[in-house]
This record gives C-alpha cells, sequence and structure tokens, in this order.
C-alpha cells in the first residue's frame, strides 16, 4: 500500500495544500483497500498512521505529509534554489519580503497556501548572523526566531533613519553592533542584539539547529504529533518478518482480533464460548493463551525453542518476547519468527473452527508454519 497508492499522491502533495475533502476521500481509499471495503476499520486510522516503532503502521498522515512536502517550496523560495523560487522572487516577491507578503489579492490558490504555511516554517527555521550581507534588517527573522518589524512594528524603522530595504549590515560599524539611540525601541534592540555574534562569514539560513540543511524526511518529523515508542515494535517489525505473519502479530497487539465476545455485542453470534471447547469465553487475552488447547501449542513451540518458562497472560508474554528476543542474533529472531506464526496460525484455526465448522482431531502447529519459516530461513543456509 505504501508503495503504490501512498506514493501516487506525493507529488500532488508536494504541489498544492491539498483541500481537505481531497484528503478525507484518498484516505478513504486507502482504509477501503487495507480493510477491505467493508465495515469499520480494525485500528482506528490515527493509529495506523504512526511510525512504526510508535505501534503503527508507518503510513503518513496524510495532512501533515502534505504541509511536510509544501514547507520544501518554501525553503526553496528563501535559498532561491530552483528556476520556480527564482520566478517567485522575479514576479511574486518583487520588492516584497517572503515574511510579510499579503496573502489577499490576486494568488493562486497554491501560492496563497504555501504563504499560510510561513508561521509553521518559522518555528523550524533558524536565520544565522554573519556580516549581515543577505539579510532584510526588518523583516527577516534574525532576531532569536522573530523580525524587528514583528516586535517593534514600524515605528522603530521611521525612528531609524533607514528605509525599509536596509540589511543588517547597515547596523554594524567596525565589527560592533551600533544602533541609533533614539527612540526606546531603537535602545532596546541594541540591548536585545548584543548577545549575537558578528562574523566576516556570510549569512546563513538552517533547519532545526545549525548545520542542517532542509529534508522533507526531517520536516515531517519536526512537525508531526510524537507518541511513545512501544516495546514490542521489533518483535514485529523485524527485517526477517513474513508480512501476514507480522500484520495479524500487530492486530493482536492492538486488541483488533474480533473475538466471539466482541462478535456477540453487535449480534454476529449467539455465544461467546471459545471454539475449542474448553468452557470458558473466547476473549483475546484467553485466546492467546490462557485456553488450555491454545496453551499446549505453545508450549510445544517454546520447547522448540528451547525456551523453559510457565505460559504467562497476553501481554507479559508481549513483554517477555521483547525482552528476550532483542536483536539480531540467530535464536533471538527464531523466537520473533515462530512467535508471529503461532499468533497467526492460531488464529486461521480459530476461524476455521468458528465459521467453517472443520474441527480437525490435530492440529499440527509445527506443520502449518515449517513451510513459510524454512523460505524465511533459507539465507542462513540451514
Amino acid at each position: 500500500m505504501k508503495a503504490t497508492l501512498v506514493s501516487m499522491q506525493t507529488y500532488w502533495c508536494s504541489t498544492f495544500l491539498l483541500p481537505r475533502s481531497i484528503v478525507k476521500e484518498c484516505e478513504r481509499v486507502l482504509r477501503k483497500f487495507l480493510w477491505g471495503g467493508h465495515g469499520r476499520g480494525k485500528v482506528k486510522w490515527a493509529e495506523v498512521c504512526k511510525p512504526l516503532n510508535e505501534g503503527g503502521l508507518g503510513i503518513k498522515d496524510m495532512k501533515m505529509w502534505n504541509k511536510a512536502l509544501l514547507l520544501k517550496q518554501i525553503w526553496r523560495v528563501l535559498m532561491e534554489q530552483s528556476i520556480w523560487a527564482k520566478w517567485c522572487h522575479a514576479y511574486l516577491l518583487q520588492r516584497f519580503n517572503f515574511w510579510t507578503l499579503p496573502t489577499i489579492g490576486l494568488l493562486s490558490w497554491t501560492w496563497r497556501h504555501t504563504l499560510f504555511l510561513r508561521p509553521l516554517s518559522k518555528e523550524h527555521i533558524i536565520y544565522r548572523c554573519g556580516n549581515g550581507e543577505l539579510f532584510s534588517l526588518w523583516y527577516n527573522p534574525w532576531l532569536h526566531g522573530e523580525s524587528v518589524h514583528a516586535l517593534y512594528g514600524h515605528r522603530v524603522i521611521y525612528d531609524s533613519g533607514l528605509d525599509s530595504l536596509a540589511r543588517v549590515k547597515d547596523m554594524i560599524w567596525e565589527g560592533e553592533w551600533c544602533w541609533p539611540q533614539t527612540s526606546c525601541g531603537l535602545i532596546d534592540l541594541q540591548q536585545r542584539v548584543r548577545n549575537i555574534p558578528i562574523s566576516s562569514v556570510p549569512d546563513s539560513i538552517h533547519w532545526d539547529k545549525v548545520g542542517e540543511v532542509f529534508s522533507t524526511a526531517r520536516a515531517w518529523q519536526g512537525i508531526r504529533g510524537r507518541s511513545n515508542v512501544v516495546p514490542w515494535h521489533d518483535v514485529v517489525w523485524h527485517s526477517k518478518r513474513i508480512p501476514k505473519h507480522a500484520f495479524s502479530l500487530w492486530l493482536a497487539l492492538h486488541g483488533a482480533h474480533r473475538t466471539k465476545d466482541k462478535l456477540l455485542a453487535v449480534g454476529v453470534v449467539q455465544d461467546a464460548a471459545c471454539v475449542f471447547h474448553c468452557g470458558q469465553t473466547e476473549t483475546l487475552e484467553h485466546l492467546f493463551f490462557q485456553c488450555p488447547y491454545s496453551a499446549k501449542g505453545w508450549s510445544d513451540v517454546l520447547s522448540l525453542c528451547n525456551v523453559a518458562r510457565p505460559i504467562l497472560p497476553w501481554m507479559n508474554g508481549v513483554l517477555w518476547m521483547s525482552t528476550h528476543a532483542k536483536g539480531k542474533e540467530f535464536h533471538n529472531m527464531i523466537r520473533k519468527l515462530v512467535f508471529a506464526a503461532t499468533i497467526y496460525h492460531l488464529w486461521i484455526e480459530r476461524n476455521r473452527r468458528c465459521f467453517k465448522n472443520q474441527e480437525p482431531h490435530v492440529w499440527n502447529l509445527g506443520g502449518q508454519f515449517d513451510h513459510s519459516l524454512t523460505q524465511t530461513l533459507h539465507p542462513w543456509h540451514l
């Protein structure tokens, strides 16, 4: 999905600020593809759009991704890095400063909404003064992230006796700040700039921290909402994962498998008894692995992996796996693979019994995932 449907939108997201209705329609297509187009999604879309290490599927939230891509256009305008940026300076900015250009008038949709992103971009852009030849004295945010005009208004320009096109270098004399002391605002400015160093190097613009330039990935990380890193992400999304097994495990970790207790609540089934005839209610915690049937299968798998421990409650078992299956060592990869395979095949077996009335006498778990694991472990030449 990320390689096709999401990638198709990248061009348009980097060109236009998409209307909200278009964003919702694109997300509807993605949800339909992911969940099959019937009923509600099993996991909230906001959770799906988180990075893998925060418990999501790594699908980017389109609204924020659109903004991150458009921030690149702002960077290009400031740095004059493309033909389009040079055209903007020649025909759209002319004698105006980018930070003060009005958003009213005969402006295109793209340009107007690019201007609307100026406050967001200002939170991450750093103006580093050097010799003061490039920066506008009044309108560029070189004064601790703000412009002189934004802090003091137009009056300070009038009091200084300079015009609106003045550069920062016009307030530097023999390597020192030299503001006219003709008004309270100018006196205050002289105090504010004392800790801003002056040098002979050119002025420079940076992203997020001095020395860094803009990248879309860095912008995305800077503007998106963050969540806590989940301890189990490496158990699911390791390099040797089997996609369908990993996805089934991811659903289980989000409590998204529709066990019979949930189906009973919405009227799909008449009772919530465990399909393995243990006499208890089928819940996620019961199925993985408090049911005697699933506990026996999981215990056998642990023995094959030379793991001697009792069967733990679901989340305790997940935390144990997160702690004891770290890294890329062979035995840890085996533990992660068989854990995901057990969850997947147990869920498949449960569905056969619940919806197809198929009840084999023996559930040969090892035989069911021998082939898939053999293909995955082939690079190790076992």
